[in-house]
């Protein structure tokens, strides 16, 4: 990972900022902390950040209006809070988004393991014989952690990238919900699993609509298939 990695932080109870930041700060991790929604939109706009940590009862706007506001735009990854425990809580965060779900009560130890295990996906680099993968017009650099079609670079946020991996390696085959739940959340949930069609919606308004030399279909009862025109 290159240079200093730069958190953002949101919450209203003080005392998660300073329980995650002191976490952050031994794992030489910079942060700013803020404590509403709107303060977040703000400073995403000013500066870069590696990743949010967002609660998701803020006073003004709920975190999950936040987060649906954020991906309109941007693509960084997104750890949400809740005192809610329920599953479609989780499921819902994930839906809009999320790239994690974490419930109050929580360590936070475990909040920046998970910190760490997302930003290890989009900065370190994992040396592989396969670090490169084509599929039609699509290149996945794996290392760099990016999409290129056409040889354009696509705006993919961190979990549509690694599904579009998970497909590029598994091209051809029917892949149910729940497996692709399971691998690219590391969910082993068999139930609401809308959180998967939800993002591959989103994926698909983001990829050119002709020669791709691929296609992502829906197989009825089962889950969904990359299928290559070759």
């Amino acid at each position: 990972m290159q240079g200093k990695v730069n958190i953002l932080i949101c919450d209203d109870n003080i005392a998660v900022h300073e329980s995650i930041s002191a976490y952050l700060q031994a794992e030489n991790m910079e942060y700013e902390s803020v404590s509403n929604g709107e303060e977040v939109l703000y400073k995403l706009e000013d500066q870069h950040f590696d990743l949010l940590i967002l609660d998701i009862m803020l006073p003004g706007l709920f975190g999950t209006e936040v987060c649906r506001k954020i991906r309109l735009t941007s693509n960084v990854p997104i750890i949400m809070l809740s005192a809610k425990g329920e599953e479609t809580d989780r499921i819902l965060g994930l839906e809009i988004g999320a790239d994690d779900y974490i419930t109050k009560p929580f360590s936070p130890r475990e909040v920046v393991t998970r910190v760490k295990t997302i930003l290890k996906r989009t900065h370190y680099t994992f040396p592989s014989e396969d670090a490169i993968l084509t599929l039609g017009e699509m290149k996945i650099d794996r290392n760099a952690f990016n999409i290129k079609i056409n040889g354009s670079r696509m705006e993919f946020t961190p979990k549509e990238i690694e599904l579009l991996i998970y497909f590029t390696i598994n091209k051809n085959k029917v892949l149910s919900r729940e497996q692709i739940l399971n691998k690219v959340w590391g969910y082993d949930y068999f139930g609401d699993t809308r959180a998967v069609d939800n993002l591959i919606k989103r994926m698909r308004k983001k990829l050119p609509e002709k020669n791709l030399g691929f296609e992502i279909k829906s197989v009825y009862g089962m889950g969904y298939k990359m299928e290559t025109s070759t």
